[in-house]
């Protein structure tokens, strides 16, 4: 692949330890409104808080399953802290909750009735099994998207009203994507954003048509067959963005905008979009020899690559917001190598061998980050961030960190 050179405003991409969990439930879990800091102004309809003002000092929020005895509970805690103890149904599916505002909403589902639920009180339930693709607070309400199992479709709620719902479409996007917090649901402006697809067939063949929705509106159509393989969508400031391969290329897409990028497509693995700054870009990894490979982001204001760093496996974790990144580096065999901080140094990691169990195990914000590692034997864990580490003690593995 044909190496590009960054621009100047582009170069910045170049370069308490806790006693062991106790079963039973602490006390402060009796105490009002225990979960998260005081509201703060200023906060965007629709993003969970990300103070970012210089000498503020965030939470580390963190998640996991703790499996003792024949059952399994996940964990919520806050700064070394356990939060909160749930029961879940086995077997435990690590996308089925998230850190929001402080809070851990969780949606559980028995086959019949799907319940959405936070800090473990159910706030509604509804009719039919729907696992959440998409999960966003809006002014206080909740919006999800719910796909449901086998060729049923799906459906997007508001507090748990329909109000768009498809016998049989199927959703673009995941719910365990650490770059867009909604997972398939996005804001853009006050508009919530989600795409599905059907499968049209066509010379033989069948291909995908993808909707893009804003609501409960039709926003555009993808038609079938304009593309050999559709890697990601979004909508930014109106614009439906596209990252594609098509006749032996891979594209770049936005509104009536189309270019064809300089990527190799014998050594590409994945591509995406993720937000950067006030703007969208793609994420790009390829595998340069064995098994090692580079990730790439493409700027579009530019036209042109920046390599960002070089990893041991296509299973290293990657995430970017605005000016900042970091980059856990994981081997073959999912083992921890080393931690890629933007601004160094970067913190120490604890001697040990560790595992990164899900990529919601790394987050990054404007000004702060923060990895969850699992031990990969035994049952000593840590949470590494800018702003101090934690240790625990448990048997089972963290699914996300969050800092808020």
């Amino acid at each position: 692949m044909r190496k590009l050179t960054a621009l100047s405003f582009l170069l910045f991409l170049a370069a308490a330890c806790q006693d062991p969990l106790r079963d039973s439930v602490p006390r402060f879990l009796r105490e009002q409104d225990r979960f998260s800091r005081d509201a703060r102004e200023g906060d965007k309809p629709g993003e969970t808080g990300d103070p970012e003002e210089p000498g503020y000092i965030p939470s580390v929020y963190a998640t996991a399953f703790h499996f003792r005895d024949s059952v399994t509970n996940l964990l919520f805690f806050r700064d070394g802290e356990c939060l909160l103890q749930l029961l879940v149904n086995s077997p435990p599916d690590s996308e089925r909750h998230r850190i929001w505002d402080g809070h851990l909403w969780t949606d559980s589902t028995d086959g019949h009735v799907t319940i959405i639920s936070c800090d473990g009180q159910e706030k509604f339930r509804y009719e039919g099994e729907e696992h959440l693709q998409g999960f966003l607070l809006v002014n206080g309400n909740v919006h999800t998207l719910g796909q449901r199992p086998g060729r049923d479709g799906f459906c997007y709620r508001i507090n748990g009203e329909t109000v768009f719902d498809s016998p049989r479409g199927s959703v673009l996007g995941s719910p365990s994507d650490p770059d867009w917090p909604g997972g398939a649901l996005s804001l853009d402006g006050e508009n919530v954003y989600y795409a599905y697809s059907l499968p049209i067939a066509l010379k033989d063949h069948v291909f995908r048509e993808y909707h893009v929705m804003r609501g409960a509106q039709h926003y555009k159509t993808i038609p079938a067959g304009s593309s050999d393989a559709l890697y990601d969508l979004r909508v930014h400031e109106g614009q439906v963005i596209r990252l594609e391969r098509r006749d032996n290329a891979l594209y770049w897409v936005s509104g009536e905008e189309e270019r064809a990028l300089d990527v190799s497509l014998s050594e590409f693995v994945s591509g995406k979009l993720v937000k950067f700054s006030t703007s969208v870009t793609a994420r790009v990894l390829t595998r340069t020899w064995g098994t090692t490979c580079r990730h790439w982001y493409y700027i579009p204001q530019a036209g042109m690559f920046q390599s960002v760093v070089i990893g041991q496996s296509e299973r290293g974790v990657l995430s970017l917001r605005d000016w900042n990144w970091a980059f856990a580096d994981i081997g073959p065999d999912g083992r921890f190598l080393k931690l890629v901080y933007n601004y160094p140094p970067a913190p120490p990691v604890p001697e040990g061998d560790f595992t990164l169990a899900t990529p919601a195990g790394l987050f990054v914000s404007n000004r702060h980050f923060a990895l969850a590692l699992t031990g990969s034997s035994g049952n000593a864990h840590v949470v590494v961030s800018d702003v101090g580490q934690y240790s625990y003690t448990f048997n089972g593995y963290f699914t996300s960190v969050r800092m808020e």
